[in-house]
Formats: structure tokens, C-alpha cells, sequence
């Protein structure tokens, strides 16, 4: 592996005018699957790091992996919901762990045993967090995750060295990568917006979602130009801010008007 702390690699493709920024995960040789990026390919195989960020003047698109149901043209996206909510915090660190290392024991339970947590790797490529005793505040970018399984403990391991030791009091939380295993936003949000796919997109595929500058996005109702747009009221369509509204979130502003429910506008994702 060539990671040697930077968190990030940017090339510039000046033939097809994208800036691709990549994570340093790898040599750089070994990131890059094909040439240019296209944000209107899907793939069966992975061709990018997932989180890779393409930038194309005021656009920019991030690499996801599909779940295992089917995406519609310009439905919003989130990240992966959680498997329960124990996975957030207070999970107990299996061991202790001096500062320099890069492993971390995670103890499982009944509830984290659950998919997709219980297959190995599910967790690679996202991060764990210290949130609470010894070691609080520290996080790290996970290179490898066994599954969780029954009470048993398994280690982690991290791209990055510990700073501040562990103890077996610390308590610890999980989440995949933002963008894999991504879903049609549901109503309320279970995961993070994770942008709007360019085409159809099909079930456990890989493709590139965009996330900010001017996209195409399905309404639910009508949108007035110019106003807010948010997700998290209806299920994989985008409605206009309400302030009385809970469990929105904003995520750009009406370039066009959206006009009825099922009918697409342009929104500039910020």
C-alpha cells in the first residue's frame, strides 16, 4: 500500500476537463479503473475508490455503490441506514490499544449481528469513531472490518495510527462509507444525502451521483423558483422547504420551477 497519512490525491484530467480527487488509499496506478470518468456510466465492477470526488466546473459527482435495489434517474440518494442503533456509539472497545497502533477490538452484540453488519468488510472504507472515555474524539478511516457476529470481538484495522490509547472503557460507534450501499432517501432521512444518480441505476452496480452545482431532480409537488429544495418529507422525491416541516433537509435551491408530483426540475445543489 503506498498510504502514508495524506487523505487525499487530486489529478487533473485535462483532456476530458475533470478534476478528480482521490482517496489515498492505494497507489494511485491501482485507483483508477478507467479514463476519463464518466457520470453517465454505471458499472457491475468498481472502478474508483467509493468517495471519490469529480469536479467539472460548477458540478461535481461522488463515487457510490448501489444497494441491492434499483435507483430511478434523478431520485434523490442517501447514504446506508444503520443496522440498529447501537452501531452509533457506546459499542465496547474489546481491548486495549497503545497510541501507534492501528488496530481496534470491537465487541459485537445480538442486535449489531444484523445485515449487512454481520459480512465481512462492510465497514472498509468507513470510519469508527471514539465517543466516549479513553481515546474520546478520535476518528479513523477503516482499511479492514470483519463481521460482527454474536458477542464475539474482532479487530479493525485503520488506515491511520491511534494518537491517544484505548481501554476496554472506551466506547466506540461505526458507519460504512457514505457512499456505499446507498438507497432512495427515505421520509424521514436515514442517512446522509448522498446526491442525485444521472441515469437509472441498477441494483448493486457502481456509478457516480452528483452532489452539488446544477442537477436534475424529481418533485413531489410544486417548487417555486428560486426557493429551497429539500429531501426527507416524501420517499425519493424532493419538496419545497416548509418551515413547519420536521425531518427535512436542505440541499440547493430551484434553478426551475417544479411543477407537479413525478415531474423533474433543476435544482443547484449546494
Amino acid at each position: 500500500m503506498a498510504y502514508s497519512g495524506a487523505k487525499y490525491i487530486s489529478k487533473v484530467m485535462n483532456r476530458s476537463g475533470y478534476v478528480v480527487e482521490l482517496p489515498n488509499v492505494d497507489d494511485v496506478k491501482n485507483l483508477i479503473g478507467t479514463y476519463p470518468p464518466d457520470p453517465y456510466a454505471e458499472s457491475s465492477t468498481q472502478l474508483f475508490p467509493l468517495g471519490t470526488r469529480i469536479i467539472q466546473g460548477e458540478r461535481e459527482w461522488r463515487y457510490c455503490e448501489n444497494a441491492s435495489i434499483a435507483l430511478n434517474i434523478a431520485a434523490p440518494l442517501q447514504g446506508a441506514a444503520r443496522a440498529h442503533a447501537e452501531q452509533d456509539d457506546d459499542i465496547v472497545c474489546g481491548a486495549a490499544a497503545a497510541a501507534g497502533t492501528d488496530e481496534v477490538s470491537v465487541t459485537s452484540t445480538a442486535n449489531l449481528d444484523a445485515s449487512p453488519n454481520n459480512t465481512a468488510d462492510t465497514f472498509k472504507e468507513g470510519y469508527l469513531i471514539v465517543n466516549d472515555a479513553a481515546g474520546e474524539g478520535q476518528m479513523y478511516k477503516i482499511r479492514t472490518a470483519p463481521a460482527l457476529s454474536g458477542t464475539d470481538t474482532s479487530v479493525f484495522k485503520l488506515y491511520d495510527k491511534l494518537t491517544i490509547a484505548l481501554t476496554t472503557s472506551s466506547q466506540l460507534g461505526l458507519i460504512q462509507n457514505p457512499y456505499k450501499n446507498v438507497i432512495a432517501t427515505a421520509a424521514p432521512l436515514t442517512g446522509k444525502f448522498a446526491g442525485i444518480p444521472l441515469l437509472a441505476i441498477t441494483a448493486d452496480y457502481f456509478f457516480w451521483s452528483q452532489t452539488k452545482g446544477p442537477a436534475p431532480i424529481v418533485a413531489k409537488e410544486v417548487i417555486a423558483l428560486g426557493t429551497p429544495v429539500v429531501v426527507g418529507v416524501t420517499a425519493a422525491k424532493a419538496n419545497e422547504h416548509n418551515p413547519s416541516s420536521t425531518g427535512e433537509v436542505i440541499i440547493g435551491e430551484s434553478l426551475t420551477p417544479g411543477v407537479t408530483d413525478g415531474e423533474s426540475c433543476i435544482v443547484d445543489l449546494w
